[in-house]
């Protein structure tokens, strides 16, 4: 009994963090995963019971941005239309990717991401006009929701690049957004899971009342705090991410 209220406490706290870093820019799954799996969790297990959390997390977020008024659902539904398609494909492949080979790509990916914070500011921190295609945005989504319905880990860091590309928001904007897209794709992609046997109910709701505490702390802080502060976190997370990523495949 001691053993599980201690276990319990641990999920819940790695819950809090992730929901917090998840609202302020990505890599929430990038902790949760590897923790269920150090307490002997099958990691398609884990990665189908983390859904539970982001769904309520992202939708936990998503409400507190509203308040604040910084969500746009104009912009927001028809980018969660095209990446949830996406998801239904990138689920469905989740055991058949070679892991080692996407990890290095990933990793590779949001390096690039890490400079452009930090050496292209006004992409990131003001708004902008885009020129991209609606074709070249239905693909960059499309692919934005095969990468997060395999593995979700990350998706975040692609979701704030696609947001800056397609949109032209700023990051506090594009995390606001970022919240309703995710939560509708992993709607898709939790119910796909659980079709499979591959959800813990207990453990996700445990894990996902620790990630609603922290989506709504990181997204006060995100709107108290600015675009600059973001843009700072944000680049410390994806470089931190990118060297786990990495350090996974050759340890």
């Amino acid at each position: 009994m001691e053993q599980s209220v201690v276990l319990g406490t641990g999920i819940f706290f790695v819950g809090i963090i992730a929901g917090f870093f998840n609202t302020i820019g990505g890599g929430g799954s990038l902790l949760v995963l590897p923790f269920l799996s150090f307490l002997g969790m099958d990691v398609a297990l884990a990665n189908g019971t983390n859904r539970i959390a982001i769904v309520l997390q992202c939708f936990t977020g998503a409400e507190t941005y509203r308040r604040k008024n910084v969500l746009s659902l104009r912009i927001a539904l028809p980018l969660a239309g095209i990446t949830t398609l996406g998801s239904i494909v990138g689920t469905f492949l989740a055991i058949n990717i070679d892991r080692e080979f996407l990890n290095l790509s990933v990793a590779a990916l949001i390096s690039l991401m890490a400079v452009l914070l930090v050496f292209k500011p006004e992409m990131w921190e003001k708004q902008h006009e885009t020129r991209l295609s609606k074709t070249a945005v239905f693909f960059i989504f499309f692919a934005i929701g095969i990468y997060g319905g395999f593995i979700q880990a990350g998706v975040g860091f692609f979701l704030t690049w696609g947001l800056a590309l397609a949109a032209g928001v700023d990051l506090i904007r594009g995390n606001a957004i970022k919240m309703v897209i995710v939560g509708l794709y992993n709607i898709v992609s939790l119910a796909i899971f659980y079709r499979s046997g591959l959800v813990d109910i207990p453990v996700g709701l445990i894990l996902a009342a620790g990630s609603m505490v922290g989506a709504v702390a990181g997204a006060k802080f995100a709107v108290a705090k600015g675009n600059s502060w973001i843009r700072w976190i944000l680049a410390s997370v994806v470089v931190l991410s990118a060297v786990k990523m990495v350090f996974d495949v050759f340890s």
